[in-house]
């Protein structure tokens, strides 16, 4: 199975593992995003790992390992045979603005009236 199919399939699971919480996994290229906009709570990144390390289990997707770098999970999946370098996204709480680039993030955010 090629590496969007696994992206497609985690995210299905995540949509039904989420259902309770009123929080969306929304699909952006090779990535999941959680939207939380129509949920009362977000969830940490913690819980986030939780049910995505559930969901991988849960349809049987083997990776080579996962891990937490700012408000991101990565995952090095097992079965592309590539390797891929993920620039880190900061995603706005808001609005779901993301960028690359920390600088642009924190006046994006400000914008918002946040800080």
């Amino acid at each position: 199975m090629n590496f969007q199919a696994n992206v497609e399939k985690l995210a299905v699971k995540l949509a039904e593992e989420l259902a309770p919480t009123s929080i969306i996994p929304l699909i952006r290229v090779c990535e999941i995003v959680l939207d939380d906009t129509s949920s009362e709570t977000s969830l940490s990144i913690e819980e986030a790992l939780g049910y995505v390390r559930k969901s991988l289990e849960s349809i049987g997707l083997r990776y080579r390992r996962i891990y937490v770098k700012n408000d991101c999970i990565f995952i090095d999946d097992c079965e592309s045979g590539d390797e891929r370098v993920e620039i880190p996204l900061f995603f706005c709480p808001f609005c779901g603005f993301s960028t690359p680039y920390e600088e642009v993030y924190w006046i994006h955010v400000k914008s918002h009236g946040a800080l």
